[in-house]
């Protein structure tokens, strides 16, 4: 039988496999995919940014080092069940052309800044993509009508499959192996954990990484089942 997961992962990786539009940041990623899964006409809503008080996650309360209002990026719903989806698009600048206003536009040349930013961090980004599944299995241990949790991770830098070694190899992202399930810094007083707590997820993960390219450029993206 197929499940609210099954289906909605499938729309997801269908999406991130065929959508052809450069989007410019995760706020962008966010609308075209809700956009995208409600026109699949398989749900009964999909919303976005989904407020949930923090005093009904007491155990998230624990991962943030002040009074922090927590957002699912989307949530669909389907005869009662419900499904959340966390994101993270995480970019190296790359200048593009673009059509804007029907008038088109190339941003290469000296002092261009490129419409994709650059993240850079990637320590923090490897740590806010496991605090998202974490946050997820979270939000399904507490409320029985949540059918599971997608974290899903979009890039174009390449550094993130690396096996990283030091302060963060703990939060890796590398494809191919279990991944610890104790997501802690490996020294805790150093500034980059400084605010952000350990934490432990509740298995051995393991990523697996697709790659497509969009415009020309490389793209790489995981979506994992909580």
């Amino acid at each position: 039988m197929t499940t609210l997961l099954d289906t909605v992962k499938a729309d997801v990786c269908n999406f991130l496999r065929e959508n052809e539009k450069l989007l410019f940041n995760e706020r962008d990623l966010q609308m075209n995919l809700a956009v995208y899964l409600k026109e699949q006409k398989h749900y009964d809503r999909v919303e976005v940014e989904y407020y949930l008080p923090t005093e009904m996650l007491p155990e998230y309360k624990k991962l943030v080092t002040r009074n922090e209002r927590l957002y699912l990026d989307i949530v669909v719903a389907k005869e009662g069940k419900y499904l959340p989806i966390e994101l993270k698009y995480k970019t190296k600048e790359v200048a593009v052309a673009m059509e804007r206003f029907g008038e088109p536009f190339s941003e290469a040349g000296e002092g261009a800044a490129g419409a994709l930013k650059s993240h850079g961090a990637q320590d923090l980004g490897r740590y806010d993509f496991w605090k998202d599944v974490k946050r997820l299995e979270l939000v399904k241990s507490r409320f029985g009508n949540v059918a599971g949790g997608l974290a899903v991770f979009l890039t174009n830098d390449t550094t993130y499959k690396a096996k990283p070694k030091g302060l963060i190899e703990n939060f890796s992202m590398a494809e191919g192996e279990p991944l610890p399930m104790e997501k802690h810094w490996s020294d805790a007083t150093r500034p980059t954990a400084e605010g952000r707590p350990d934490f432990e997820v509740s298995k051995e993960y393991e990523l697996r990484w697709q790659e497509r390219q969009i415009g020309g450029i490389g793209f790489h993206y995981c979506v994992l089942a909580v």
